[in-house]
Parts: C-alpha cells; structure tokens; sequence
C-alpha cells in the first residue's frame, strides 16, 4: 500500500475536489496556523482511537498526533522523536541508530539508496534495513541500536511486540487502514505508530504520527515547541477529507466517532482541550492570545474575517499564497484542467521548463521533501563525490535528511547520527569568499546547497561576492550547485526564480510554498540533464520512483494552473512593480523610527529589523518582536505579521502574491503607526492579553480536568 502513487479512481478525485469546494465556499481558512481548525481537532480523536491499542495507553493517557504530508515525513518524524528520547537517556545505552524492517522494499530511498554495484549512497547515516527474517541477525550486529521500525503488516505480530518491551529500544510501526479493522482486537505493539497515505485513499498528501502524549511531551515545552511541525500542516483541506475518507476506510469507527467530531464542530472549547492535550499546547496558547478563537474565522483573498474584526494575512501560510485566501474560481478551474489535459505531468514539465529553463522536475510534497529529495539526487548522481558544503543561516527543512542544510545544532539535538559529510560556511564573514573556496577545494565536495535570500535567517541576501565566488567555482569545480527557492521561488520576489536575476545557473532548484496556492501541499524539485543522465543507469531509477510517488493530480493540476496564469498575466511585471510601492511606502513609514534598523524588500518578501540597542529590546529581548505584532494585530486596520525563526527581531512580510497599490499603503501604515507606539503602552497591552490568556488557560484546564475525572 505504501508505494502506491498518488493517482486516485475519478470518484476519489471528485471527493477530494468536494472537500476543496466546500471549504472554498465556506471561506474557510486551510493554511492559518491561527485557525483553530475543527478538522484538525477531530483528526487527533480519530487518530486516538485507531492508535490507542497499539500503544501502551492506561485509561488517563492521551494519544497525541503530529501531522505531515507523506508516509515517509512522517516516519521521519516519528524516528526524530524516538532518538530524541534514546539519545537523551542517561546513561546512554543505546544511540539514534535505526533497523527499518522492510521485508518487501517498501521504502527503498529512505536513508539509503543501493546502486548496481551493491554499494549505497547514504543520505541518513544510522539507517539500516532488513527482512523480519534477518531482524535478529541485524539486531545482534548492532548492539548500539535504539530504534527498530516495522513496515511490515502489525497485525499478529508477536516480533514487534517484544521488542515494545524492551527497556532501551524504542519500536515504531507503520500502519494504514488495512489495520484499522483489526485495531478493535489489537495488542500493545510499538512505542509510535505511523499512519500512512491510505488513511485519504491515496488522494492527497496527508499522513500522520502518533505516540502518547507524555513521549510527545518533550517537543511541546520551550522555544521549540512548534518546530517540529511540517510545511503544509495543519491544513483544513487534508484533515477534513481524511475525517471524510473514514466513512470508506472504516465506516463502524465514523459512526461511533460522530458525537465526538459534532462536539468539535460545535465548540471551541472542546477544540481547545484537543489542541492542548493531543497536538500542540503553545498553538492553542497561541490561539487565545490572538483572540482568533473569538468567533469562526473566514477567509478571502488577503483578508481573515473574525466576528467584525478585518485582519489582513501578512503571513499567508509564510509565502505560501498567490492569489490570496480561496480564490473562488480555483477549484472550477482544477477540474477543468483534470478532465483536459491528457499527460499531467508532462504539460507540468513543459510548463516548469519555459518558467525556469530546467528541463526535468519531480514531484515533491512539501519543501522541506523537496531540499531532502534534492540532496539525495545530488549525491546518487556523484556517488563518488560524498561531501556537502551549506551555508550559515540557511535552512534545509525538519526532516531527517533535510537537516542536512541547517547548521543550527539546537534543530538538531538528540537527532544523531545525521548526515556528517557536511561544511558549513558563514556568507556573512569577512572571509567568506576564502572559506568557500578551501571548503569546495579541501573537500569531495557533491553538492553545494544555498538560499539566495535567507528567509529564516532574516531576509538576508546573499552578498554579491559570495554570489560571484559560487558562479565561479561552480564553472572551475565538478560539484552540483543546488540553489532552495522554497521560499524565493514562484515570482515571490518577481522572477519565477530568483537564480535568474542574480545570474546563477544552478544544477538543481527546489520549489514549495507558493507552489501550492495555499490549497493542495506540493513541492517540486527541479534539474538539469547532467543530472537526469548521471541517474539513467541508478538500478531503482529514483527519478521514475519520485514520480510515481509523490504524484497527485490535484496538486499538479493547481500548479499548472498557476503557472499559466502566471506567464499570461506577467506576475513577474506585478512583483516587481509592487516591491518597488512597498519600499516607498515602508521608507516613508518607517523614516527616523527609532526602534527600526533597517528593511529589506525584495518583491513581495520583506524584512524589517529591529534595533536591539533600544531600551525596550534589552529589557525584553525576542518577546519585543511578539509585543509589537500584538500591536500590529491591534491596530485599527489590523495585521497579522510574522517574524524569522532564527532572527526574532525581524518581522517577515510575506502576504499573497498580488496586491493592490493601496492594499500596500494601508499594510505600510499599520507596521509604521505600530513600531512608533510607546514602549510603555505596548509592554502594558502585552501583560493584559498575557494575564487573560492564562487566566482562561488555567480555567479551560481545571474544567477538562474535572471531566475526564467524572
């Protein structure tokens, strides 16, 4: 079930387009992470329910859920946590590494490829497979390993659980809904379980992880509390349509369920409790110190309605949006392109070749699969040539592989072993130019990864030294040059890819984000015939594997949609145009505003810094980026701004691609009224919503508690 391609039957389809359309009439927010999205609650009860039996669950325990968009990133996520745990534990008895016990080579690329020869290309070291046959062999040959997962069939198995008891390994086990009949007479089993692709029929890319809610407990605390979240989750379209692909997949659990999933629907209250005992307790927290619980949230164009408040979406899923909040005509027109086109994946190919100039793609399902996919292509397309080099400041994605790119090691902590052949070298240092070149001459350099503009490192760009250093090596030396566009791509800052205007001609380009429109998660990687040729003879064919595998039509059919309408309208004359109105109107704003550094725009992705020699940032630190989008999200004609994830004193811009000049005016009035208010007054606002939030935290707790009690 597991390698089954995302091509669905004409019914599944047209129930994946009814989820879309329902929503899309509602105005229903799919990429809000503010959204205190009912879907999402009532996939976490479901998810209880079918994972309760497998784990090692008494009657008080929650089963938590984390969300993503393919079996393998959940996997990925499941396999972080179990290390997390395993490599956290004193004394360490065991380490990170993992046995995948796939008998049937479900999972061929994941953490390994083996070529023709019998030699593999690592892109996550610690990763061994085997049959359930040889599962004790293995086991006795690595006496380190902490982890074993089971991709084969749970039902029965005896091998799995005993290995659930054993005090320092942790067990993982994939399942889907064959196992959900046979959940009501299961065993304990495993420590996580993983929910695969089956669960929505193979429509759309949605899978899932599960453990109980102490284990997850860890990643719910502290400045990471919602790292671990995946590009495209939570989302209102997948969580909806696997509640309705319940009704297939197991018809006697949506009929029991149905009382539960009405109660979710009907309060928020109850949304809340879900959110905060078996997803994410700082988003719920989140949630109520915006106040976006306060009525049902709507969604149009730049727009998000709650009760008669009109917040404009500067965050818009962090790049994720083109045209704005459910474009009315998108599903009509997803449709259409479905039932016209005859080879979807070669007129998306067509399309991204006239876009970009790069004449091969495969699909992805989100960015961070797709800088994973990226640096595993790279490196089997030069199996001899095993060595990285990523720059500072730059960020790959969350999952195991893509943590290649990311040189944070707090993203990295308890996760080892991960990938080692890597460099990383600071484009920000005096001695960049001369750092890149030792690091590419003094190593066996595949792969060179780099972000032209680092949107989580502060909506830097890449100085034009380093820029002309990478061209030139790239020209000198016989490494791939991956550029991430993850977040740059797609007109975000005009051109369909930002290598273009800054002269680069990169071997491999990775997409998300805007790719998806905010609808349908998708990601894209993108490559030159170097690398197609040096991959023809690979004996899986990961090129051929990838498009199986990650293909959904819906997705391609949207992105091709977005691309034609791109090339027709000139997005890239409209970008331009409106980067250069924001830059007049956030210069004229922001002028002799003391709390203020600088700005950065670059289209429609903008940075505005905060001076951190001011009063109020030394007394507060980061939480004076939170105050001040308080006041953002206050102000009379409200925003909802976000900042860097590495660099919480810069506010990022990223709202819906096409705006109107005077939508720009009023945006560049609200951040220039909010950033000049008095520290005083916004420290004061602050500690007033702060109170309330956990006044009604600490009440919304006591009343759970007392009914779980009863």
């Amino acid at each position: 079930m597991i390698m089954e391609s995302g091509t669905a039957t004409a019914s599944v389809r047209s129930s994946l387009l009814d989820t879309c359309d329902e929503l899309t009439e509602q105005s229903t927010p799919n990429l809000l992470r503010l959204y205190l999205n009912p879907w999402v609650a009532c996939a976490c009860v479901a998810f209880d329910h079918f994972a309760r039996p497998h784990l090692q669950c008494t009657a008080g325990t929650d089963v938590a859920s984390f969300f993503a968009n393919s079996t393998e990133e959940a996997l990925s996520g499941a396999i972080k946590l179990a290390r997390y745990h395993v490599n956290g534990r004193e004394p360490a008895v065991r380490s990170g590494q993992t046995i995948i016990v796939d008998s049937h080579n479900r999972l061929p690329h994941f953490g390994y490829s083996v070529r023709s020869d019998g030699s593999t290309t690592q892109h996550v070291p610690g990763i061994v497979r085997c049959s359930r046959a040889a599962l004790s062999a293995t086991l006795e040959a690595h006496p380190t390993v902490g982890v074993v997962v089971f991709v084969d069939d749970l039902q029965d198995d005896r091998l799995a659980q005993s290995l659930h008891g054993h005090p320092d390994i942790m067990s993982i086990g994939l399942l889907g809904t064959t196992s959900f009949a046979a959940t009501r007479e299961a065993a304990d089993c495993c420590d996580i379980v993983v929910y695969d692709e089956s669960v929505v029929c193979h429509e759309t890319a949605f899978a899932a992880f599960c453990a109980r809610q102490p284990l997850l407990a860890a990643w719910w605390s502290g400045p990471m509390s919602m790292f671990h979240s995946t590009t495209f989750q939570p989302n209102a379209i997948t969580t909806r349509h696997f509640i309705r692909s319940l009704r297939q997949t197991d018809p006697v659990a949506a009929e029991l369920l149905q009382p539960r999933f009405q109660e979710i629907l009907s309060s928020a209250e109850a949304r809340h409790d879900v959110y905060r005992r078996q997803y994410s307790p700082s988003l719920s927290r989140l949630i109520r110190t915006t106040e976006f619980d306060q009525a049902e949230p709507t969604a149009s164009g730049h727009t998000i309605t709650i009760g008669d408040r009109r917040i404009f979406d500067g965050v818009a899923g962090v790049a994720c949006s083109l045209r704005g909040h459910n474009p009315p005509e998108l599903c009509f027109e997803v449709e259409a392109r479905l039932a016209e086109t005859t080879d979807l994946s070669a007129a998306l190919s067509a399309a991204l070749h006239r876009a970009s100039g790069l004449p091969h793609h495969v699909p992805a399902v989100s960015g961070g699969s797709a800088v994973e996919q990226a640096l595993m292509l790279g490196l089997m397309a030069q199996p001899q040539r095993p060595h990285v080099v990523a720059l500072k400041g730059g960020f790959g994605g969350k999952t195991l592989g893509a943590l290649t790119g990311t040189s944070r090691p707090k993203y990295k902590t308890n996760l080892a072993p991960l990938y080692e052949h890597v460099t990383y070298v600071d484009p920000f240092a005096a001695t960049a130019v001369s750092d890149l070149q030792q690091a590419v001459r003094q190593h066996n350099v595949g792969v060179l990864q780099l972000e032209l503009i680092q949107g989580v490192g502060g909506v830097r760009p890449l100085p034009e030294a380093v820029l002309a250093a990478v061209a030139e090596l790239h020209e000198a030396e016989d490494f791939l040059l991956f550029v991430d566009e993850v977040q740059t791509g797609m007109y975000r800052t005009g051109p369909f890819l930002r290598s273009a205007d800054v002269g680069l001609q990169p071997d491999l380009v990775t997409l998300g984000k805007g790719a998806s429109d905010m609808m349908f998660p998708i990601g894209i990687t993108l490559f030159n015939e170097r690398v197609r040729a040096a991959l023809a003879d690979h004996p899986d064919d990961p090129i051929e594997y990838f498009r199986q595998r990650y293909f959904h039509p819906e997705s391609a059919a949207a992105l091709l949609n977005s691309l034609e309408r791109a090339e027709k309208e000139n997005w890239e004359q409209q970008v331009r145009h409106q980067g250069q109105v924001f830059a007049a109107h956030l210069q004229r704003a922001l002028a002799g505003c003391r709390q203020v550094e600088d700005v950065r725009v670059f289209g429609m992705l903008t940075g505005v810094e905060l001076r951190r020699q001011t009063m109020i940032y030394r007394l507060l630190g980061r939480t004076t980026a939170r105050l001040y989008s308080l006041a953002m999200l206050t102000h009379r004609h409200p925003l909802l701004m976000g900042f860097c994830q590495y660099e919480p004193h810069v506010f990022k811009l990223t709202p819906g691609l096409l705006m109107a000049d005077d939508e720009i005016a009023q945006v560049c009035t609200t951040i220039g009224e909010s950033l000049r208010r008095s520290p005083v007054g916004v420290i004061w606002q602050g500690l007033r919503t702060i109170l309330r939030t956990r006044r009604a935290e600490s009440s919304s707790a006591a009343d759970s508690a007392g009914e779980r009690r009863s």
